[in-house]
């Protein structure tokens, strides 16, 4: 039997299926990856394992027994350890200190007993101490002991919130989004990290993170979840190459998935390129300059050193990986975060530190991701609300120009529009303040993908116009058919910059940085490992325990591929292989 089984989850948040019977299997012995564009539904899977959320159908099991009923605590007690994207450290308390909490609480020590300093309540501290201090050491905190967690950079708390879970002696380890805010060098450091830990301290690991290059090194196998539903399941070098995932990441057309047909993106791509009135350039002077951008949020920083730059009536795409810092350069651009380091020059003038409004009466406006309406104003007061900005509130007229259909809504309540019309109302809003730039998070967000290129079409419009769109968007070919330009962001700075029309071309770097980069395939680990699969009739007990034991979790996976491939139940194979030995 598998460490941990799921079996059909569903999940249902009112009428969206937020996981639709999906199952995966992770090993004893494994480092599980599971990935998946925006909304994939991988986040509600964790949060099922870690007992956060209860399935409305299918089945967990940890060890051969059912998790259906357990609490978070319980599961922890049971040997199933956590850590978040959010850092939960403790800041107020040492690196040594915050280790030792794990170990306190799974021990029998109580506050009488350390206030009568019995004999017990010492060397329970002292066991305590010294089982800390031998994690710190296999993590290299251990210069790092009597500091404040608080105090540390990133990178070294995440370190720190390793070491908490592993003193838990968990036999499985659930890591959300480990290497969020870690730069290159980092990301690299944990990847090795993660190995040595398996190997020193015994522990299976499922790892959700958005950095492939962590994923693609790291794991042993991956799940891919798209819409929900198990879209592929394979060894790092395959699912790297496999068409079905490079479309879930890059917004293609795939045939699990609706998507646009080619002539559309060919027809927007020849609009784009050919735009029906002027466009209007200051190529001695970009209209946005930015240099040496960093920002984040808290402790965290997420952008560092970007250097970007956009003319007037451009349409640039800023893509990239989830994670990447794509939206917190925008939310740096238009003054909703503080810049932490950096230049942000608008029309020649220094807006690095200006308030949000300030910035917007200039002429940039940010529609964020999820539009930033209120629900319960009707379409006619959303748009009057541009006058707040600067604009003439009383004429409507330039937004129902471009959106006709927001004529017929204008009495509507905005929260009961659908969500193309709602990102019709906001990109409306925008035009009425007159903008020279336009920061645009992720506009096909939860839209048909009928809907997603009609809205792409009329970035050609604002192009017309004169006025400059920066585009953060997850369908990145439909992106890259309509603008002029594109960066590309990994681990929050911009590692690359080229015409669209190149990065069509080159399918290859687009999906490095989204997809990683392909490992060598493993060689068989002396980790331990073993159980059955697939739900097959399992083998007898003695041989099973055995199996576990012995059987690299490597080679069991190979295994499980070729039983699925043959038809053939696991455990015959597992039979052959013996035979083999024996003979």
């Amino acid at each position: 039997m598998s460490l941990l089984s799921v079996k059909d989850l569903t999940v249902r948040f009112g009428g969206i299926t937020a996981l639709d019977q999906v199952s995966l299997e992770l090993n004893r012995g494994e480092i599980l990856g599971l990935i998946g564009p925006n909304g994939a539904g991988k986040t509600t899977l964790f949060n099922c394992i870690s007992g956060v959320l209860q399935p409305d159908q299918g089945r967990i099991r940890y060890q051969g027994k059912s998790l259906r009923w357990l609490k978070p605590h319980q599961r922890a007690q049971r040997g199933i350890a956590r850590t978040f994207q959010n850092l939960q450290l403790w800041g107020t308390m040492t690196v040594l200190d915050n280790v030792k909490v794990p170990i306190d609480a799974l021990g029998k020590r109580s506050l009488v007993v350390d206030a009568l300093g019995l004999p017990f309540a010492t060397y329970a501290e002292k066991a305590a101490n010294e089982r800390a201090r031998a994690i710190l050491h296999v993590l290299g905190l251990l210069d790092h002991e009597d500091r404040l967690a608080g105090d540390l950079p990133v990178g070294i708390q995440r370190r720190v919130e390793l070491a908490r879970a592993l003193a838990m002696r968990p036999q499985l380890l659930l890591l959300d989004e480990p290497a969020a805010g870690l730069d290159a060098a980092e990301t690299e450091g944990l990847a090795d990290l993660l190995t040595r830990i398996r190997e020193r301290f015994k522990v299976s690991m499922l790892l959700v993170d958005h950095d492939m290059s962590l994923v693609m090194r790291a794991c042993d196998y991956i799940y891919v979840l798209d819409f929900g539903k198990l879209l592929a399941a394979g060894r790092p070098e395959a699912i790297r190459e496999d068409p079905k995932v490079i479309a879930a990441y890059l917004g293609e057309a795939s045939a699990e998935l609706p998507g646009a047909p080619e002539e559309e993106a060919v027809v927007v791509a020849k609009t784009a390129a050919q735009p029906t009135t002027p466009v209007f350039r200051l190529p001695d002077r970009p209209l946005l300059e930015v240099s040496g951008l960093a920002a984040g949020y808290g402790h965290l920083e997420v952008v560092r050193d970007v250097n970007l730059r956009i003319s007037t009536g451009e349409v640039v795409a800023c893509i990239g990986a989830n994670g990447a810092g794509k939206t917190t350069t925008l939310r740096a651009l238009s003054g909703v975060i503080r810049p932490r380091g950096g230049r942000v020059i608008f029309e020649g003038a220094d807006i690095t530190h200006d308030r949000p409004e300030a910035i917007v009466r200039l002429g940039l406006v940010h529609i964020p991701q999820g539009r930033g309406l209120f629900p319960k104003l009707s379409v006619e007061e959303t748009l009057r609300l541009a006058s707040y900005s600067g604009a003439d509130g009383e004429n409507l007229e330039p937004a129902f120009q471009l959106f006709p259909k927001l004529r017929d809504r204008r009495r509507q309540v905005v929260g009961t529009l659908s969500g193309g019309e709602q990102q019709m109302v906001a990109m409306a809003r925008a035009i009425l303040a007159r903008p020279k730039l336009v920061l645009l998070d992720e506009m096909s967000q939860g839209l048909a993908p009928a809907i997603v290129q009609e809205l792409f079409r009329l970035l050609d419009e604002f192009r017309n116009r004169g006025v400059a769109v920066l585009l953060v968007e997850q369908f990145v070919d439909s992106a890259l058919a309509v603008a002029d330009r594109a960066y590309v962001f990994e681990q929050g700075t911009v590692v690359h910059e080229a015409s669209a029309k190149e990065l069509r071309r080159d399918k290859g770097l687009i999906a490095s940085s989204y997809l990683g980069s392909a490992p060598e395939p493993p060689a068989a680990a002396a980790h331990a490992g073993g159980n059955g699969h697939n739900g097959h009739t399992p083998l007898p007990a003695e041989l099973m325990e055995d199996l576990m034991l012995k059987l690299p979790a490597s080679m069991l996976r190979s295994l499980q591929e070729k039983s699925a491939r043959e038809g053939r139940p696991a455990q015959a194979l597992v039979l052959e292989l013996l035979e083999e030995r024996r003979s």
